[in-house]
């Protein structure tokens, strides 16, 4: 129990874990100060960040720290969230905050809930979860330095957009990267319409 719980303890913290040194009780990494100051302009300033503890200045007036668990905490107003993005020994962490930032988007108290994740398009929680948002940015070109890292991390960033509130985010995130909207599923055209129709053009003459 003792190495695995202690590992476990360490993946629960706030933010991504990358390469590089770091304080060895944490792997949480803030969010750059110009590209979370930025998302909150639109909105007036977010009202809570439930996943607070990596940053020297609070990003929202409402805070819950790690002992505090938002997962747990009914949320509201404009919300920022930078999950941990490691497993907590059960279920993937992406995936337990994905379905909390959408479960709460749908709640009155709520008008929008922005989210900072890595780039995995082939993970089951992007698909099911990411895919659903309001609005969607995929963050670049280039990559994104977080607060308390050496170096930059060897993935791309998404930045899912939830809530009646989405549409103010627009403008602000196609200055930091790609835009999409809404998910189409594409419908392969049936080609039996068009031997249908020239059967019964064949029929008239």
């Amino acid at each position: 129990m003792g190495e695995e719980s202690d590992n476990r303890e360490e993946d629960l913290h706030h933010g991504p874990m990358m390469q590089g040194e770091q304080d060895p009780g944490s792997n949480g990494y803030g969010t750059p100060p110009s590209l979370w100051r930025s998302l909150a302009e639109p909105v007036d300033g977010f009202d809570l960040d439930p996943c607070s503890g990596a940053e020297g200045t609070p990003i929202a007036p409402t805070t819950y720290t790690e002992e505090e668990d938002g997962l747990r905490q009914a949320w509201h107003g404009d919300v920022f969230v930078n999950p941990p993005w490691s497993s907590d020994g059960s279920a993937s962490a992406k995936e337990q905050w994905l379905k909390k930032s959408r479960a709460e988007a749908n709640r009155d108290a709520v008008d929008s809930i922005v989210v900072l994740l890595p780039s995995d398009t082939s993970a089951g929680w992007f698909h099911e979860h990411v895919l659903a948002a309001d609005i969607l940015c995929f963050y670049g070109p280039g990559r994104l330095s977080f607060v308390g890292g050496d170096q930059n991390p060897s993935f791309g960033i998404l930045i899912p957009v939830f809530g009646d509130d989405a549409e103010a985010y627009r403008d602000v995130l196609d200055s930091h990267g790609t835009v999409i909207k809404g998910r189409e599923v594409y419908q392969p055209t049936v080609q039996t319409g068009l031997v249908a129709s020239t059967d019964q053009e064949d029929d008239d003459v």
